[in-house]
């Protein structure tokens, strides 16, 4: 059992009510779409091990991190029933660090089927009693180079295909990811067509393999659009945890 990490309560009261804020907004823009509610992931990267604690006492149980290290040693610090999200860039060479990782539950940045192979191998080896790893598959759908993300039909059901199928036990499929371009996501009162372009890709995928896939998409500025079209899940991180220092900055305790 890890030990509780203390905290300024200062910090807890502005953190507590700054969460509880964000989550309102997203509950009335998911009433107002009538249909499931929509998740909200609290993005912690370069974010101290004591924001995440402050947050899990007041209810939160699911908490996004992009980077592998930074995951891991804060998953060896903090509540061992923490779901964790991994969000960031994912390196072939990364996969069996984060497999290692019990309470791993997403990686929502899958995109490549070698990737998927990896995963699956090192959570067998590691992790074995564990539940399966839930994978979304990373889109690029605002065809933007610097962007991780599949594009092309067959890679992506091949994906698919794996992800469904009994060849592996420990990887498993979850939905869709993507991240709309900066131009698009800071238009307001448009619809985003990187969203809807994953939004006929869930359609596709859905209609193909029978399956009914999630949408993770929207982040702080432009989730509202995402709720309206359809997202499953909004990962939010600056609005929550206020801004980050830089990476070589940040400090975990």
């Amino acid at each position: 059992m890890s030990k509780k990490i203390s905290y300024d309560s200062q910090r807890q009261a502005s953190l507590s009510q700054q969460f509880d804020h964000v989550k309102a907004m997203i509950d009335t823009e998911s009433n107002a779409r009538a249909t499931e509610p929509v998740s909200l992931l609290a993005v912690s990267k370069l974010k101290p091990a004591s924001d995440i604690q402050i947050l899990y006492d007041h209810g939160v149980r699911e908490f996004g991190e992009n980077y592998v290290q930074e995951l891991v040693e804060k998953a060896e610090l903090l509540p061992s029933d923490i779901k964790w999200h991994f969000i960031g860039g994912l390196q072939t060479n990364k996969c069996k660090d984060l497999a290692k990782v019990p309470n791993l539950a997403y990686i929502e940045t899958l995109d490549s089927l070698k990737k998927a192979k990896k995963l699956n191998e090192a959570r067998g080896n590691y992790q074995p009693d564990q539940p399966a790893i839930k994978c979304d598959i990373q889109i690029n759908t605002s065809d933007e180079n610097q962007k991780s993300g599949l594009q092309d039909e067959n890679e992506i059901f091949e994906m698919v295909q794996y992800l469904v199928s009994d060849e592996n036990k420990y990887v498993t499929l979850s939905g869709l990811m993507t991240i709309g371009s900066w131009d698009v996501s800071h238009t307001e009162g448009e619809e985003n067509k990187d969203f809807s372009t994953l939004v006929q890709w869930k359609q596709k995928i859905d209609e193909k393999f029978g399956s009914k896939v999630r949408l993770s998409m929207g982040m702080s500025a432009d989730f509202k659009q995402a709720i309206k079209q359809g997202t499953s899940e909004v990962r939010i991180g600056t609005d929550i945890f206020g801004v980050r220092p830089p990476k070589d900055q940040a400090k975990i305790l």
